[in-house]
């Protein structure tokens, strides 16, 4: 199979929905190439939105991170590129 476009890169933007807290600075720690910022504009009750831009190996230690400290991940996906908020600089 010839894939000339890969599906991840090392700018990809993600959206991680969680149940509980989560503390993003003890997360950051962990891998600070990545940028993981918590949305709250939306947030209910106990869910979380976490922005997570990261390279796809970056993810799965996210993820094993969150379900070792026992976080329930809700909903996990790529934030299509038109979705993605502009940076200041």
């Amino acid at each position: 199979m010839n894939n000339t476009n890969p599906m991840f890169d090392p700018a990809t933007h993600y959206q991680i929905e969680v149940r509980g807290p989560v503390d993003v600075e003890w997360l950051q720690r962990f891998d600070s190439s990545a940028e993981i910022t918590i949305d709250t504009t939306g947030q209910m009750g106990d869910l979380n939105v976490l922005n997570v831009y990261a390279d796809q190996a970056g993810m799965v230690g996210l993820v094993r991170r969150l379900h070792g400290l026992g976080i329930t991940i809700l909903q996990l996906q790529i934030v299509p590129e038109e979705r993605k908020p502009l940076k200041s600089i």
